[in-house]
């Protein structure tokens, strides 16, 4: 099976270590000399005009994630042992 880029936008992101959902794909990484893949950037789960201010989306090595499917992206990481790693739990 086959995806665009433009459709992981669409697609949620889920922990599968604490369950957390961590958002949106709004961008991918690539290494410019091999074309590989290397990290899906998750933007924040904001609400409003908040969300236009915040610049620290999370990113997640492609090595950590588990499995793309038609509706949810999971991924396999542990977000508190990485100090760059930022999660953030579903408001409603």
């Amino acid at each position: 099976m086959y995806i665009k880029t433009s459709e992981l936008g669409r697609l949620e992101v889920i922990n599968i270590e604490d369950g957390r959902f961590l958002g949106h794909v709004c961008d991918v990484d690539l290494d410019p000399d091999t074309g590989e893949l290397r990290f899906l950037v998750v933007e924040r789960p904001e609400q409003g005009l908040y969300r236009f201010f915040r610049r620290d989306d999370l990113e997640i090595r492609w090595q950590d994630v588990v499995l793309i499917g038609v509706d949810v992206i999971l991924v396999r990481t542990k977000l508190d042992t990485a100090p760059n790693y930022r999660a953030w739990q579903r408001v409603r």
